[in-house]
């Protein structure tokens, strides 16, 4: 399939498609809606990190819905036609990295669409198997920990459900957190509370909804924290929109976003 025309997140962040760089080096960018839409800046902090840990991030153009929407609202033609063109999309060889925790639990849901024996079977799980959460990427395929970034902070770190628990990341997220110099690391009294969002569970159950992000709220507001992080951008986005409305300004950044501040590569304006 030919590549379409670069994304506004891709043309602002000047990223190229560059299909002959050696495959070692090589780490294609699976950027979710949310973060194209509403959150660049976490697209923007995970490419710093990964060049500065002398990858090269790669955006294959043409990326759309994951289909995880339809997926989970019943519409399983919806969902194996995005999932087609994902595998069209991603076809090159390579490790596909993510942001998001619940677009890649959706990649790696990909081989329940199509029929056990059938070319496109096979490919979604090779798909499947070469994709990875950004934490876990960094964490576990390439071992990387300490980053030798520093930042003087205090944050609190929301696990959230897809991460910890869909897709088993517990420990990538906090160990690099812990690992950047000068932060101090909290989490909630209640951490492995939901936050609420949920995708189509908030407008279904918008009344628990409201109520769980009040009481997430509330426990992390109550750690004191400079800043609250999650590895998770509809967490972020859900959690810091109520934020706003009550009127806190605690900032809500990606994992990556603070490893960027820590590496110099980021901006300062969260403070």
């Amino acid at each position: 399939m030919p590549p379409g025309p670069l994304s506004p997140l891709a043309s602002r962040a000047g990223w190229a498609y560059a299909p002959c760089m050696p495959e070692t080096m090589r780490a294609h960018l699976f950027i979710p809606c949310l973060v194209e839409d509403c959150q660049p800046e976490i697209g923007e902090a995970v490419v710093s990190v990964l060049e500065h840990l002398g990858l090269r991030p790669e955006l294959p153009r043409g990326q759309s819905c994951c289909g995880q929407l339809a997926y989970k609202t019943g519409d399983l033609d919806g969902a194996r036609a995005l999932a087609l063109r994902y595998l069209e999309v991603f076809h090159a060889p390579g490790p596909v990295v993510c942001p998001s925790g619940s677009c890649v639990k959706m990649v790696r849901t990909y081989p329940t669409l199509f029929a056990p024996g059938t070319p496109e079977h096979a490919r979604a799980l090779g798909l499947a198997g070469r994709t990875f959460e950004f934490c876990q990427f960094v964490a576990g395929e390439l071992g990387r920990v300490d980053l030798g970034a520093q930042l003087a902070t205090r944050a609190c770190y929301h696990g959230s459900c897809q991460v910890d628990r869909a897709l088993g990341i517990t420990q990538a997220p906090r160990d690099l957190l812990r690992a950047v110099r000068g932060l101090t690391l909290v989490e909630a009294a209640r951490p492995d509370r939901c936050c609420g969002f949920g995708g189509v569970f908030s407008l279904q159950f918008t009344g628990v909804s409201q109520a769980l992000v009040e009481d997430k709220t509330e426990e992390i507001l109550a750690t004191g924290a400079d800043m609250l992080v999650s590895a998770e951008p509809s967490c972020l986005m859900n959690i810091g929109g109520h934020l706003a409305r009550r009127g806190s300004a605690l900032p809500t950044l990606h994992v990556a976003q603070v490893l960027a501040l820590g590496l110099g590569k980021g901006s300062g304006a969260w403070r």
